[in-house]
């Protein structure tokens, strides 16, 4: 392919025809938002069996739907895990300042800080079972077999889906409430994937015998005390303890053990500033679900079936933007508390109005678990080669990962495995536009504006097949038939073009910002 057509993405249209696009696309966004909005009557006289709706904010005078089970839980556990995170940063923050090298100090610390608030929330049987990962790990660590360790971490993935699922053994075993339950065993999912990362770490390490990015070999008990300190305070750090986001061991131990930034009023005047921009993300999601009731309309797929096009199309398109909402508000609070902490974090989800592709989608949305991914199971699946069918071998694993991770349903089959289709549509494609006779042909007959053109075209039913893959997660089978049925079999021909045009509109904004992207970091480099 030439340079022209593998530029393709950064070849920039005249103002107009780029204008053209980001109105066509933004106004389809808003109206059927507006439909979305207007569905609001099948709730007038809605009898709330399953307390889908709570009284509204007083200056607004209406009801506000709380239907959905992770906002209606995780928002009031973040305000009552705040004095704890102060605590937690407090001390950790006079540690900094006393003790030079304050690694192990810190780790004790993070350790202590964790324990005392499990004790407080699940009690003492709750602390001993969130431990006994990190205690695993150090038995794992000791065999020094990554196949043994990942079979070991499979098995407890399994266990704890069944767990959560069932709840056979330890709900009663704890006995506590329903809902401290179920924050418990979404930390135990977050432990399990940092006990991943530290074990496949340390024995990386442990295979060159030696140190690497500050990671220690337990060769004697010295060097077994250091590691157990480190791992346990990394697979329990408090800020990410329940919410995540996913940070890789590498990362946080760089984190404990390079110099401390002492906290002075600028520091704490941007977390505090930066801090205000996701409490704005947080009320504005809140505010709107005053207005937008999408989520308690989940539970009708008889109503869902029923809705006219553009509320239909716009029930998804709200569906994703709450989502992104919801994990930018909690992945942006967590992430600004860890580098308050000196430890990075990974950066914030971007929106998915400006993402056309599934491989950005992946690599913008939940970027700590793509980089989880990418070290743990992609690239050592991978190996040396680079053969078609090994990087297609290695996708597989990942998205196996990610199905056994996020829960053993259908719903969640039916999402990892679209997402795994789509991606490997996007793999061929890519490699077709790469073979000599595409380049002959499209170089010879097509300029280089018509060519990012018709690679819009392409992405655009690719796009929808994307949206619909992410509708399965997001409000299970039921819905996701729905779209998939009415995209395919049902709505007609004219309605399917309208929104593959709203969608080629999308592709052309995604790669306008993209280019923009690319123009900033360029001009960023040369200063």
């Amino acid at each position: 392919m030439s340079s022209e057509i593998q530029n393709f993405e950064i070849v920039k249209l005249n103002k107009f025809e780029s204008a053209s696009y980001f109105i066509i696309w933004t106004c389809a966004i808003f109206y059927s938002i507006y439909q979305v909005h207007l569905t609001e009557f099948y709730f007038t006289n809605y009898h709330d069996t399953y307390e889908d709706f709570q009284p509204g904010w007083s200056w607004i005078g209406r009801k506000m739907d709380i239907s959905d089970r992770e906002w209606r839980s995780w928002i009031p556990f973040m305000y009552q895990l705040i004095p704890w995170i102060i605590l937690h940063l407090f001390i950790a923050q006079l540690i900094k300042r006393i003790y030079v090298k304050c690694s192990l100090i810190l780790a004790t610390w993070y350790i202590f800080s964790s324990i005392l608030f499990l004790w407080y929330y699940v009690g003492f049987m709750g602390v001993l079972l969130a431990l006994i990962q990190p205690c695993v790990d150090r038995l794992l660590i000791a065999f020094r077999s990554k196949i043994f360790a990942w079979l070991i971490h499979l098995v407890i993935l399994t266990l704890i889906y069944y767990e959560k699922t069932y709840g056979f053994i330890f709900e009663n075993l704890l006995g506590i409430e329903e809902e401290k339950y179920y924050m418990l065993t979404i930390a135990l999912c977050w432990i399990q994937l940092r006990s991943i990362s530290c074990c496949l770490d340390c024995i990386n390490v442990d295979e060159k015998e030696g140190e690497e990015d500050g990671v220690v070999v337990a060769k004697n008990l010295s060097g077994f005390t250091k590691c157990f300190l480190k791992t346990t305070a990394y697979c329990l750090y408090l800020p990410t303890l329940f919410l995540g986001p996913v940070i890789l061991y590498k990362d946080f131990l760089e984190g404990i053990q390079k110099p401390p930034e002492l906290w002075t009023a600028k520091r704490l005047l941007i977390f505090f500033l930066n801090l205000s921009r996701f409490i704005f993300w947080l009320y504005f999601t809140e505010f709107s679900m005053h207005f937008l009731y999408f989520n308690a309309l989940q539970f009708f797929p008889e109503v869902v079936e029923g809705l006219e096009p553009w509320a239909f199309f716009g029930m998804g398109y709200c569906m994703g933007q709450y989502f992104l909402n919801k994990y930018v508000v909690i992945y942006g609070i967590w992430s600004l508390v860890t580098k308050l902490d000196d430890i990075d974090a990974p950066p914030n989800p971007k929106c998915i109005g400006r993402i056309h592709l599934y491989s950005d989608m992946w690599k913008h949305f939940d970027r700590g678990l793509y980089k989880f991914l990418l070290r743990y199971i992609y690239i050592p699946s991978l190996g040396t080669t680079k053969a078609a069918t090994r990087k297609l071998f290695a996708s597989f694993l990942c998205f196996s990962f990610v199905f056994l991770w996020h829960g053993m349903e259908l719903f969640i089959f039916i999402w990892s495995f679209l997402n795994f289709f789509g991606l490997t549509i996007e793999y061929f494609a890519t490699a077709i536009g790469k073979t000599a006779k595409y380049r002959e042909l499209i170089g010879k007959n097509l300029s280089e504006k018509n060519i990012r053109r018709l690679h819009c075209v392409f992405a655009s039913p690719l796009l929808a097949m994307s949206a619909i893959s992410n509708f399965y997660f997001f409000a299970g089978a039921d819905i996701g038939h729905l779209y998939f049925y009415r995209l395919f079999f049902t709505d007609s021909w004219t309605t399917v073009l309208l929104l593959l045009f709203s969608l080629y509109c999308c592709c052309h904004v995604s790669l306008d910002v993209k280019r923009f992207e690319r123009l900033k970091e360029t001009r960023t480099k040369k200063l």
